[in-house]
């Protein structure tokens, strides 16, 4: 069997993967063979005009160099790139590989995460005003904002895979931008949290969301 062949094997799961996710997680399956027409097939394209044929783009090529460094089976709930209009996508990849322990192929996930960040947000703006108030209802607790804030960062943080001390400017741009669509940024000292997370200055954070 031929590396090629062994790729297409996987196309049945690319349907079956498809069909259990849904519309919102587009599937691809490459074929690393053949970089400029790599893509094997394609469910739920997330991307106008990619289609089956079409080739490996910088990112995807990114994710294949990790895969060869690391020597991982798989990358899972990564930060993936957006598409069209600022998608927030959580990406997955599974390395194919050959009995030499090459890798031949990718099967990825990517999640559009859109909606849930669009639920962030108006859910931050819920928190923010809970976090002014200074004389709550008796018997209400007040809302945990700090412990919201640290969860939601080390969420996104976790998705790019990563410690910050390794991670380029343009990666921390990236972050920031993905908290910034789960709208982590009304709440009250999620300036500080996040420079503190990516060891960064509040004022360049600032820079970040401009």
């Amino acid at each position: 069997m031929t590396p090629h062949d062994k790729v297409r094997q996987f196309i049945p799961l690319v349907d079956f993967i498809a069909e259990v996710l849904g519309s919102n997680s587009e599937i691809v399956l490459h074929d690393i063979g053949d970089p400029e027409r790599s893509l094997v097939a394609i469910r739920n394209e997330s991307l106008p005009g990619r289609a089956a044929g079409s080739g490996m783009s910088e990112f995807a090529r990114g994710i294949l160099d990790k895969g060869r460094r690391t020597g991982k089976r798989f990358i899972s709930n990564y930060l993936g790139k957006s598409y069209g209009g600022g998608k927030f996508l959580k990406s997955s990849t599974f390395f194919i590989r050959n009995g030499e322990d090459k890798i031949i192929g990718m099967l990825g996930i990517n999640t559009d995460l859109s909606a849930l960040s669009e639920a962030h947000g108006i859910l931050g703006q819920m928190l923010e005003v809970s976090e002014i108030e200074e004389n709550p209802e008796p018997g209400r607790e007040r809302v945990p904002i700090r412990e919201t804030v640290l969860s939601m960062i080390d969420d996104v943080i976790g998705m790019w895979g990563a410690e910050p001390a390794r991670m380029t400017t343009e990666e921390k741009k990236n972050i920031v931008c993905a908290l910034d669509e789960h709208g982590v940024f009304l709440l009250k000292g999620a300036v500080t949290e996040v420079a503190l997370r990516l060891d960064v200055s509040e004022q360049t954070i600032y820079r970040y969301l401009k």
